[in-house]
């Protein structure tokens, strides 16, 4: 979740536009809800009332839409952190601030055309598309400003997202200055990542585990991820909760217990694929509940399919070539 009242038009793709295209290029080897949609003005008495569209694109973030130097928009404090959403120039910001006053930034949106990621992290957490055939449903974990929900929304107009948040504060202020509200692909739910997890729900093909709180505050790592996200019988859980094929995405911090976090997936998903972006300090690493392993050139494949779709503004060449699968290394 890190990272103009109008935004730049969104680029989508036609409903099921990359399963035909996929299709051809298979792998060789083989919490209470907070879903409160706006209530509409009625309409005038004398106009038919029209049916609501199918879908609509996430609004725009509220104004400003440039302000000069750094400016403080608004901060709230929860039972779980201190949170403070910024802006400059056309940047706006979603960040923690510790005990000691520094801020963690874990939010960057340009508000130029807030669809589309400004910073590299979000980029590379679109990898599992590289993977999952035409997924429908998808679960993020961790809201922040909302810079995933935006992407995906805009990307990929044929799935429906749940996106899951413990902080409240973090909901609301997501809602009021990043445009991220409810709508009828987007649900977004209040409850504690490990509780839903847990829960009876339906199967999903990509779940993204991207949840930070405060750093260094009880019950996270110094990078902010709840300890209980990284443990064995949390891990086993999110693997139950994906459908046949399925994808799991983790962002790491690559100096926060990595090596012991990564081995702890890797003990409970029989593939574990990792994107190293030079551009970037935090790796993605990759989940799957495939047998069957993922070769370099089936990977390059997808990536190629994605790419010569034209919708997606990033490189899934440069990611592919960016993934390789992980060795276990032994804890320091």
């Amino acid at each position: 979740m890190r990272a103009s009242v109008a935004s730049s038009p969104s680029l989508t793709r036609p409903r099921g536009a990359l399963a035909p295209v996929l299709a051809l290029l298979l792998l060789s080897q083989g919490t209470a809800a907070c879903h409160r949609p706006a209530a509409d003005e009625p309409p005038p008495a004398s106009a038919p009332v029209a049916a609501a569209p199918a879908d609509l694109p996430l609004p725009a973030p509220a104004p400003p839409a440039r302000v000069r130097g750094r400016k403080v928009l608004a901060e709230a404090t929860s039972q779980y952190s201190k949170i403070r959403v910024a802006q400059n120039g056309t940047k706006r910001t979603l960040g923690f601030i510790r005990k000691r006053g520094d801020e963690f930034v874990q939010t960057i949106v340009d508000l130029t055309d807030p669809d589309v990621p400004a910073h590299p992290y979000a980029e590379t957490m679109a990898a599992p598309f590289m993977v999952v055939d035409d997924p429908k449903r998808l679960l993020i974990v961790g809201l922040g400003g909302g810079t995933l929900v935006r992407y995906f929304h805009s990307r990929v107009p044929a799935a429906r997202i749940d996106v899951v948040e413990i902080d409240p504060e973090v909901v609301r202020l997501a809602g009021e200055w990043f445009g991220v509200v409810p709508g009828p692909r987007l649900q977004l739910i209040t409850d504690d990542a490990v509780r839903f997890i847990a829960g009876e729900g339906e199967s999903y093909d990509i779940i993204w585990l991207d949840a930070f709180l405060d750093p260094g505050a009880p019950g996270t790592d110094n990078a902010g991820v709840p300890e209980e996200l990284r443990g064995l019988g949390f891990l086993r859980r999110v693997k139950a909760r994906l459908g046949p094929g399925g994808v799991a995405a983790f962002n790491i911090h690559h100096l926060t217990g990595y090596d012991a976090h990564v081995n702890a997936i890797a003990e409970v998903f029989p593939q574990v694929q990792v994107v190293r972006r030079r551009d970037s300090n935090e790796y993605i690493v990759l989940a799957l509940t495939r047998e069957e392993p993922l070769s370099p050139e089936a990977l390059r494949s997808r990536a190629a399919a994605l790419d010569a779709l034209g919708t997606w503004g990033i490189s899934f060449t440069k990611l592919a070539e960016a993934t390789s699968p992980w060795e276990r290394r032994p804890a320091p």
